[in-house]
């Protein structure tokens, strides 16, 4: 009878088992493709393939709207002799404006940059030396640029701009790739509206370019292109005139931050520049270099605060990228287990929270190894198995029935020996969920249901 009854309790048993597999476990499935189908940084085929083909990577920022019609008053190429006769009338005016600066004049004025920022003006970087061979043979040289002038803005203002103006403009000599990796790495990127056409010819006299102003069609937000460089002394003289007609049309004046929408245009053949495509492997190592960049600034110059929005990252994903953010601990509570990260350990990046994936994976009760040979780490929960391999900086989500998706460049990094990984997207991939999120000058909480993970650690 015994015996029996033992037989009934494992055939009970292997039921229960069954059904587990073929019923809960196909029930739970989809809901990792479709995460797959929405990650930050998509599948890797799907971003590569959208930017090969041409098309430019669309950005999940959210842009704030003036309430009334707004200019936004531009000048190229400086500083230059012409600099402080511009800023003497935006003073006498009362208006602030934005300068996308070029490195070597920044070397070379670093009074000059001083003054822009402490009379209340953004600075945008406008590459090093403006050649446009060096900038647009590829985007190796075009980098090069933009570091070397963001540190000379560092050295003379104290901060790097987050705003990015292309020399020429991004028309014929972008492709999307370019457009991809500045965005990457945390630079908006501003083109204009209006063409003031103070610069298309030597010596454009003053009346000319306000002629130019005058025929431009008008809109509630228009970006308008100057230059206060060598040679355009010109364009010091219209300027009075320009704010006058601006005023008159009721416009008010404001200078460009990230909460801007950038005018952008659209992503033209640059076959002038015969460039090659890069493969999938350099594509990779850009784009990791790129995020490597982003990570590293945490102050945003030629910026205005703003709120951060944390309650609706932690829900949503990035909405602005470079936004600094006070360090606070971090209170993760799991289905009732309780833990305290330290500041150091909690990281508020690109408007979304990053933590030590050994810290998250073993609170959820989920298995972490570490394997040095494969610069590979892995966290078992469950039926799910999350493999982060930082060779080909890739991330591998695999069910029992195997792989099911890989991402590349995924949003993960190495410091002082972590692996850090965004909280919110590793909780959904573990088949968890954000239950609750609150902040305050005292520290971030979160809690977090571990979903109905099998054979966890913690079970």
């Amino acid at each position: 009878m015994l015996k029996t009854k033992f037989s009934h309790f494992r055939v009970t048993r292997i039921v229960l088992i069954l059904l587990l597999i073929f019923v809960v476990f196909p029930s739970i499935q989809p809901a990792y493709r479709a995460y797959a189908a929405v990650a930050d940084s998509g599948p890797a085929v799907s971003i590569y393939e959208a930017l090969i083909s041409g098309d430019k990577v669309a950005s999940d920022r959210t842009y704030a709207v003036p309430d009334k019609p707004t200019v936004y008053l531009t000048f190229d190429d400086g500083p230059s002799k012409y600099t402080p006769e511009v800023l003497d009338i935006l003073r006498k005016e009362e208006i602030p404006a934005t300068f996308f600066v070029v490195g070597e004049h920044v070397e070379g004025n670093p009074k000059l940059v001083k003054r822009i920022v402490s009379e209340g003006h953004a600075l945008g970087n406008h590459s090093y030396d403006h050649t446009y061979k060096k900038l647009y043979s590829d985007y190796k040289g075009f980098w090069k640029q933009v570091e070397q002038t963001d540190r000379a803005i560092e050295k003379a203002a104290g901060f790097r701009t987050g705003l990015m103006r292309a020399p020429g403009g991004t028309a014929e000599n972008f492709d999307a790739f370019y457009f991809y990796y500045m965005k990457e790495a945390g630079y908006t990127l501003y083109d204009w509206d209006i063409d003031s056409e103070d610069s298309k010819r030597t010596g454009v006299p003053a009346a000319e370019i306000i002629r130019s102003i005058r025929k431009a069609p008008l809109k509630h937000e228009l970006t308008v292109l100057f230059h206060d460089g060598t040679g355009h002394k010109e364009t010091v003289k219209a300027l009075p005139e320009v704010i006058r007609y601006f005023r008159d049309k009721g416009y008010a004046f404001a200078k460009l931050d990230d909460r801007v929408k950038p005018a952008q245009f659209p992503v033209r053949k640059a076959g002038r520049w015969h460039r090659s495509a890069p493969d999938e492997a350099e594509f990779a190592r850009t784009t990791a270099a790129m995020r490597d960049w982003a990570a590293s600034v945490s102050v945003s110059g030629g910026r205005t605060p703003v709120p951060s929005g944390e309650e609706a990252a932690v829900g949503a994903g990035s909405v602005r990228p470079r936004q600094a953010a006070p360090r606070l601990p971090l209170t993760l509570t799991v289905d009732g287990r309780r833990t305290v990260l330290p500041p150091e350990q909690a990281l508020f990046r690109e408007e979304r929270l990053e933590v030590p994936l050994r810290v998250l994976a073993q609170q959820m009760g989920a298995k972490v190894s570490w394997d040095q040979s494969a610069l590979t780490a892995s966290v078992d929960y469950g039926f799910t198995r999350l493999d982060y391999n930082l060779r080909d900086y890739t991330l591998s989500v695999r069910l029992w029935a195997g792989v099911t998706a890989v991402y590349h460049l995924p949003n993960m990094r190495l410091l002082e020996g972590s692996l850090y990984v965004p909280l919110r997207n590793t909780v959904e991939l573990l088949g968890g969920s954000i239950l609750d999120y609150y902040a305050d000058e005292s520290g971030r909480e979160v809690t977090i249901s571990g979903g109905t993970a099998l054979f966890s650690s913690k079970l």
